[in-house]
């Protein structure tokens, strides 16, 4: 699915030039595209009503396991705030909305699911994470960045991909994680003053001790009623 999706970006990126698409625009077209391209995966494999996706409330508990990761949006504008960078916050907004609608349908759907029935709740999470890391090495054909940066974007993005698969597994619960998503990339890229990589570190410790805190619940229910863990 992820490489799918990779080769929806790239052809994306090679046909819309023609029609007088250029610059910053592209990755908004490539995103339009990756959304159509979730959509349908998740409409051929009948996933929306499991996605909860509609769902407007999973309860007090569920909430209160996403504030680690609403503290994490949020801690990018500290302390110089967001630096609006062009074509301005709106477009930004929703490109990156867009991004968080794609990755979330593709992944934390399509991919989890997959893997939800083929794994116990532990594997499944770590592999579906793991791809979402990895799913971010096309930086490398995309953009222009260092090695050393993208190889910690995979990084950071599997340890966060850790949690929010996590939280998936347990409440099928998938809108907030898409706000969560989009605004976590709003803030990271628009802030004027990007962390030190020691409270990356640390952000990303947490990411991992929250995905199995939420997580602790299945593997012990389901250890009760196997007999297995794993």
């Amino acid at each position: 699915m992820h490489v799918a999706r990779f080769g929806v970006i790239m052809l994306t990126l090679a046909v819309a030039p023609l029609f007088g698409v250029s610059g910053w625009y592209l990755g908004l077209v490539a995103n339009v595209a990756c959304v159509v391209f979730a959509a349908v995966l998740v409409t051929v494999r009948g996933l929306w009503r499991t996605s909860g996706i509609l769902v407007a409330w999973r309860g007090p508990l569920a909430m209160l396991l996403l504030l680690p990761l609403v503290a994490e949006v949020l801690m990018w504008t500290v302390p110089a705030g967001l630096v609006e960078q062009e074509p301005g916050f709106g477009m930004w907004a929703l490109t990156l909305l867009l991004v968080g609608i794609n990755e979330e349908l593709t992944s934390r759907v399509v991919v989890l699911e997959r893997m939800r029935g083929a794994f116990g709740p532990t594997a499944a999470v770590a592999i579906t994470a793991a791809l979402f890391g990895l799913q971010h090495l096309s930086a490398f054909a995309t953009t222009s960045r260092t090695i050393d940066d993208v190889l910690l974007n995979v990084l950071v993005s599997a340890c966060y991909g850790f949690a929010l698969a996590a939280f998936q597994f347990r409440f099928r619960w998938l809108w907030p994680l898409i706000l969560l998503h989009a605004g976590a990339d709003f803030t990271t890229v628009l802030t004027g003053q990007p962390h030190s990589d020691p409270v990356i570190a640390v952000s990303l410790v947490v990411f991992i001790a929250l995905g199995v805190v939420i997580l602790r619940p299945v593997v012990a229910a389901r250890r009760d009623s196997t007999g297995l863990s794993r």
